[in-house]
């Protein structure tokens, strides 16, 4: 196996407990944004291969290998995304938030100057973020709109999570795929 291809394969094994808590220092209030969006955003986006995961089924080795590998049909954020809204893991406005938290992610991963969640075009794209109901039975969640830019990207991201390990859990008690 080549060094990149170990480099790629580290990328896909999953976190144990101990790895989120080392993820949970590095996505404290004392991180700078761009370190902190860049790996809340890859929290989101595990969850979310962690969901697809489920609906594949987990006895599926190597169809969810080539999946996610680098040309797989799972290969980007992106196209996980439209995997879970063709497939009805995710519904109508964890979609939106998803593809906003994309962009977000995108920008601060790629931006060549210095970027934060104060920069106008970032807090405006935030200011988009809807939070969703994570109470069963549903609870509507209180938009919070004077929260700050990055607390919603937080909050948004945390409660997608949220969402994704309890629909996870959902369909492994009751052995469905359905979302």
């Amino acid at each position: 196996m080549s060094k990149v291809s170990k480099l790629r394969e580290l990328t896909t094994k999953p976190a144990t407990p101990e790895h989120q808590e080392e993820f949970d220092k590095q996505t404290s209030d004392e991180a700078d944004d761009r370190s902190f969006c860049l790996l809340l955003s890859a929290m989101l986006e595990n969850n979310l291969d962690r969901a697809i995961d489920h609906w594949i089924a987990d006895d599926e080795e190597d169809l969810r290998k080539s999946l996610y590998e680098q040309d797989g049909l799972l290969a980007t954020f992106a196209r996980k995304i439209s995997f879970a809204i063709v497939t009805g893991i995710v519904g109508p406005v964890s979609r939106e938030n998803l593809r906003l938290i994309r962009h977000v992610r995108n920008a601060f991963a790629h931006a060549k100057r210095p970027i934060t969640f104060a920069t106008p075009e970032v807090a405006k794209i935030c200011g988009d973020l809807v939070r969703i109901n994570i109470f069963d039975p549903p609870e509507e969640p209180d938009q919070e709109p004077n929260l700050l830019p990055r607390k919603r990207f937080e909050v948004v991201c945390n409660e997608t999570m949220i969402r994704l390990s309890a629909l996870r859990a959902s369909r492994y008690c009751s052995g469905t795929t359905t979302g």
